[in-house]
């Protein structure tokens, strides 16, 4: 597994632990300077935007330990296809595509809640101390799994029947099916129809598969394989 990896993977794995390391262990001030708070939030700014992509929840090594291990066993092939320099492009373009449908769907809920509250006679001054203090809102947004999932997305369309086999399945399952119940299961978790599990970003993770599949969809579509650009 580790023979194989290739520059860029390795080099985000080893970016995203640092910053895990340095953020909640060595300098854990910086934690909530370096997490993607909404951007009517007084805690925002706009590095955020980038940053966030290298954090992981502070209170779960789990988190950082999944996203970590679906980048080393995805990420290869698709840097290898793709070449090194577009996949350092493709993976942020994910995390982007992540956080522009997350901060969607926030500002719609924002904008609900605002014109909730004014109905109820609430100040201008008191609205956003509850909206930022009492709300989902008052969360910041953390982690590479909106990357990870334009990873998955991208590697389904160009691996659709490579088998991969999963610890608690016996049974080897085609990528395409295996991801797209994962991406299914993120697209109604999103809109609300399901959901067993709690604080989790699936807006985020269907935005990143939105973008991935999207710019592997048009880089195959055009032959990308004949001007791919490698390091």
């Amino acid at each position: 597994m580790f023979s194989n990896i290739t520059p860029v993977v390795r080099n985000l794995i080893i970016l995203n632990v640092v910053m895990y390391i340095g953020t909640v262990f060595l300098a854990p001030q910086l934690y909530y300077d370096f997490s993607l708070w909404f951007f009517k939030h007084p805690e925002f700014d706009f590095w955020q935007i980038f940053s966030h992509m290298f954090m992981h929840d502070s209170r779960s090594f789990m988190h950082i330990l999944f996203n970590m291990y679906g980048l080393l066993l995805f990420g290869p092939l698709l840097e290898r296809w793709m070449g090194s320099n577009r996949f350092i492009f493709f993976y942020l373009a994910s995390g982007i595509g992540a956080y522009l449908l997350t901060t969607g769907i926030d500002y719609f809920q924002y904008v609900q809640t605002v014109a909730e509250l004014e109905s109820k006679g609430y100040s201008a001054n008191e609205i956003p101390n509850i909206l930022f203090t009492k709300t989902s809102l008052a969360v910041p947004m953390v982690g590479a799994s909106g990357c990870l999932f334009g990873v998955l997305a991208g590697f389904a369309y160009l691996y659709p029947n490579l088998k991969l086999q999963l610890l608690f399945i016996p049974v080897p399952i085609a990528a395409k099916w295996l991801i797209g119940a994962y991406v299914a299961y993120e697209t109604l978790a999103t809109i609300g129809i399901i959901n067993l599990q709690d604080n989790i970003g699936h807006a985020a993770h269907l935005g990143g598969a939105i973008f991935g599949f999207i710019m592997v969809w048009y880089w195959k579509r055009n032959d990308y394989d004949q001007y791919r650009i490698d390091n």
